[in-house]
């Protein structure tokens, strides 16, 4: 398939923004949860971090983002499997999903270690370089234009930061989620190439443990590091943890 039309399919929404929003602000705050937990996705994501926890190269006092945080099964599952003392800062546009994260981080006892604000993907609130770590679970699907998302993300993070990019992807069962939840399917080739575009390199496909096959057909998950040489270039105004 052609490139131009692997991007017709991400270029146009099939539900509005607003749509979207009173969607989750609806019925996702228990639902979203629920479903995910049925598919496995959910349980999945402890196996996931056990098996490549040290590729995201995070270290005590790392500057954490979840873009797109809803209920927050990606963050709490990240505190729960790491060996060492993390925080987190999320964003989300839904209230909805916010009140449901809020009462996630409850259940677990992670109030203390999440800040969580009410924002767009698109324009996130805050200044460029802020995050070594910024990741996104089910959430850039909704963008009309996924470039968005992933430009406010490359622009948040930090010089050899790291973007950990999941999204539902180009599959049979994938489409089986969209139709679930009105979102688009991804092409993970074409999100691999967003990524390069904004800024990331040596961009790696993750993948779900082995027995957790039926969530690596639905559900892609993409490793990607700023350039290298951008790192040098900006560690004497911009020092990082990850250079």
């Amino acid at each position: 398939m052609r490139r131009e039309e692997k991007l017709q399919r991400f270029d146009v929404l099939r539900v509005d923004t607003n749509g979207i929003r009173s969607l989750f602000d609806r019925v996702g705050p228990r639902f979203y949860t629920r479903f995910f937990a049925l598919t496995g996705y959910r349980s999945s994501l402890k196996y996931f971090w056990r098996e490549h926890f040290a590729r995201m190269a995070l270290r005590e006092g790392a500057k954490i983002l979840d873009s797109g945080i809803g209920t927050g099964f990606l963050t709490v599952s990240l505190l729960r499997e790491s060996p060492i003392p993390l925080t987190v800062a999320g964003v989300d546009f839904s209230r909805g999903m916010l009140a449901g994260l809020g009462r996630n981080l409850a259940e677990y006892g992670g109030e203390n270690r999440v800040t969580i604000q009410l924002g767009d993907m698109r324009k996130l609130p805050f200044s460029d370089g802020s995050f070594d770590f910024v990741m996104t679970s089910e959430a850039m699907e909704y963008l009309p234009d996924v470039r968005e998302g992933i430009s406010e993300c490359v622009r948040v993070l930090r010089p050899a930061g790291r973007l950990l990019f999941i999204a539902t992807k180009n599959s049979p069962m994938g489409k089986l989620v969209a139709a679930t939840w009105k979102n688009k399917v991804l092409d993970p080739d074409s999100v691999r190439s967003f990524m390069i575009e904004a800024g990331i390199s040596r961009v790696e496909t993750l993948r779900f443990p082995w027995y957790f096959k039926h969530v690596d057909a639905t559900i892609m998950a993409l490793l990607g590091v700023q350039d290298p040489a951008k790192c040098l270039s900006d560690q004497a105004t911009q020092p990082s943890n990850f250079c």
